[in-house]
């Protein structure tokens, strides 16, 4: 089974028997069996035929149109799994002791997964710097499962992350250290990065959630906003450090991706730096090899993919039982 990126200006997909065939200028680029397809991720002016799109709706496969940039413009998917009692729960629960104890568990494993990936990277660079910043983490950390309100949690979110982000920057390549993280734009390669593999991921979780007949929207974190997949962006937060951060940190300390891979934005009204189109393909194929490697978090062997899947089933289960402790979060070890 596959998730397929397809980047070529101006590509056309079309339905040809079992397959989905992708063309530019009348010639085939690739074709897709249409019993490995999982997903498509579609990037600017990339068209589908009626066809197709009725194929893709009828087999349940998503598609996601981004631009160049990484700005997400939307969704293609069916509403089969859509599973309205289990949605209704969701806005049933905001606010409620559920809703706090799921929240810390995720910002408490968040904040473990930056602390070991800052402990992994220092071994070898030994900068007291980083030393004195996984002490902040960890004196931060001990304080989110007494936080009262999510207010609270997300301030001492905030403090992780600043101390986090700057020790971060001190652990790549001098050509992609980085002070801050910048994002909409990102400011510098490593944020431009961080940025579009966020949201990579921020629409695989979309993916579970919604196989899962869950609302993407309303979660039991992040405030609800237009336009702004709360629970999707919840469940990211436990995996943003073990999956893109880490991944970014090996591309660019096995010298993968280059600077040559990076421009400003085409616009100069749109201030930004940006991976070029040989840079989201090396990035876009590090990160489906990514997602497809085997994790060992939780209990079996599956890929990163399933395991995103896994923790979408294993919130369902406790948003049903109202029991947060059925929910075991990602923890680096």
């Amino acid at each position: 089974m596959s998730f397929a990126y397809i980047t070529e200006e101006g590509a056309y997909i079309q339905k040809r028997g079992g397959n989905f065939t992708v063309g530019r200028n009348r010639e085939c680029i690739m074709e897709i069996p249409v019993e490995t397809l999982e997903g498509l991720t579609l990037i600017d002016t990339v068209q589908v035929s009626s066809r197709a799109i009725v194929e893709l709706l009828r087999l349940g496969i998503p598609v996601t149109w981004l631009s160049r940039t990484g700005y997400f413009f939307g969704r293609l998917e069916s509403t089969r799994h859509v599973n309205v009692f289990r949605q209704e729960r969701q806005v049933f629960l905001r606010g409620t002791p559920f809703a706090l104890a799921m929240a810390r568990k995720v910002i408490a494993a968040k904040a473990h997964n930056q602390l070991i990936l800052l402990r992994r990277y220092n071994r070898n660079a030994a900068l007291p710097e980083v030393c004195t910043a996984v002490a902040d983490i960890e004196a931060l950390s001990k304080r989110i499962m007494t936080c009262d309100t999510n207010e609270q949690l997300m301030g001492y979110e905030g403090a992780i992350a600043k101390v986090y982000f700057g020790s971060l920057g001190q652990l790549v390549p001098a050509e992609f250290a980085f002070a801050k993280r910048t994002r909409r734009p990102p400011m510098d390669p490593f944020n431009a990065m961080l940025s579009f593999g966020y949201t990579l991921l921020m629409y695989d979780i979309y993916t579970a959630l919604s196989n899962e007949g869950l609302h993407p929207y309303f979660g039991f974190l992040h405030a609800v906003k237009n336009r702004h997949p709360a629970l999707a962006s919840d469940l990211m937060e436990e995996w943003r450090a073990a999956l893109i951060d880490a991944m970014t940190l090996s591309l660019v300390h096995h010298h993968e991706i280059k600077q040559e891979h990076f421009s400003p934005a085409e616009s100069e009204d749109t201030p930004g730096i940006f991976l070029t189109r040989e840079g989201r393909a090396i990035f876009l194929r590090a990160y489906e090899k990514k997602m497809r490697a085997a994790s060992h978090y939780g209990s079996g062997r599956r890929s990163y993919r399933h395991a995103l899947a896994h923790q979408a089933r294993q919130y369902a289960q406790a948003l049903m039982a109202e029991n947060a402790d059925i929910y075991e979060p990602v923890w680096l070890r």
